[in-house]
């Protein structure tokens, strides 16, 4: 039995790391795609053609330099990569191939990115990626939304907020925190002085991870 004891404390403290499943968001997770939706607003309005969105992200998004890093720090470590974005499908596989020049692997569509748009309940939309979450069996999920962080809860994940750059928050506070931008309701009750205490502690309002590498964020020029 003592002899027992000891092989499982050994093999307990020298077994080979296990192979996790990580899944990204994509939209101010992967991409910094605010510029092609504020476009897409001022020149054809709403709602959002998300056909011509899929389509454009190689005119307008720009990769998020910490997050590309940290997904060939996965890959590279064997660990299995996966993306999940609320927008919905069509022409799916143009941006798949944008994804494949920027991270400089194959990513295909319905094998490592997936899309699972919103669900609609009594006129109210509410995540539906927990549901792929389960089905591919994540252990992490990356994404800077509420509706991401609910999503990999609802999932029993470990989910980590990426911190969303201000040009997104500006304009797009509404998934933030509740909303940052407003900060004066029992619904949005944090406000920009909120966020930077958040920031400081690691930790968000729902207890997730966030992670620490603020990006700069895109040339003002």
């Amino acid at each position: 039995m003592f002899r027992f004891i000891l092989l499982l404390i050994s093999t307990s403290l020298f077994a080979q790391p296990g192979i996790l499943k990580v899944g990204f968001d994509i939209d101010d997770t992967v991409l910094f795609s605010e510029p092609m939706f504020q476009y897409h607003i001022q020149q054809k309005g709403l709602p959002i053609d998300f056909g011509w969105i899929n389509t454009h992200d190689k005119d307008f998004s720009i990769p998020i330099t910490p997050t590309i890093e940290l997904i060939h720090y996965f890959r590279a470590n064997g660990h299995e990569v996966y993306f999940i974005t609320a927008r919905p499908g069509e022409n799916g596989e143009i941006l798949a191939n944008y994804l494949t020049e920027v991270l400089g692997y194959k990513i295909q569509k319905d094998v490592d990115l997936f899309f699972m748009p919103k669900d609609t309940l009594n006129g109210i939309k509410y995540t539906s990626k927990h549901r792929k979450m389960n089905e591919l069996g994540l252990e992490l999920f990356y994404g800077d939304s509420d509706t991401d962080i609910i999503a990999a809860i609802k999932a029993g994940i470990h989910p980590v907020r990426v911190v969303r750059h201000q040009k997104s928050i500006e304009p797009y506070g509404a998934n933030y925190f509740g909303n940052t931008n407003k900060g004066d309701t029992p619904k949005t009750p944090f406000d920009a002085q909120d966020l930077k205490i958040f920031y400081s502690k690691s930790v968000g309002v729902f207890g997730e991870s966030i992670y620490p590498i603020i990006w700069e964020g895109p040339s003002d020029e």
